[in-house]
């Protein structure tokens, strides 16, 4: 019984590593996606807007 106990006790400390490892990385994503966010919002109104291209030209076909 001792050796089940074992490995259902290095199991689950496998399973809270991989979910902590987990949920740091969606922590993290979501702090930078917040941080752009923000940072788009408040210098979006400093910047120009950027300057449109102007259209191409359409080549004809040859008949």
């Amino acid at each position: 019984m001792s050796l089940w106990l074992s490995a259902a006790n290095a199991q689950a400390s496998s399973a809270r590593g991989l979910f902590v490892a987990n949920l740091a990385r969606a922590q993290k994503t979501a702090i930078e996606d917040m941080t752009r966010q923000t940072l788009a919002f408040w210098t979006t109104g400093a910047a120009p807007a950027a300057a449109k291209s102007a259209p191409k030209k359409r080549r004809r076909a040859c008949a």
